[in-house]
């Protein structure tokens, strides 16, 4: 593994959501090579991050979207 595939990965699984990225980033998260380890470590936490604030985003669009309807 190299630097440059993980972060394309990284990419897939933050901006996609795509499973097999994030499959691969565990795999190296657990490699030996100290530097691809953190950096698929990074890339899944951002990735984690990303999906918490989707969901916020989806929570707050149903609850407008359900007001709007009941009020309006």
């Amino acid at each position: 593994m190299n630097s440059n595939y993980m972060f394309l990965c990284g990419v897939m699984w933050c901006k996609f959501g795509q499973q097999e990225a994030g499959k691969e980033l565990l795999r190296a998260a657990k490699s030996g090579d100290a530097d691809i380890s953190a950096l698929a470590w990074a890339m899944l936490a951002k990735g984690a991050r990303r999906l918490g604030d989707l969901e916020r985003q989806a929570q707050t669009s149903s609850r407008a979207m359900l007001e709007a309807s009941l009020c309006g």
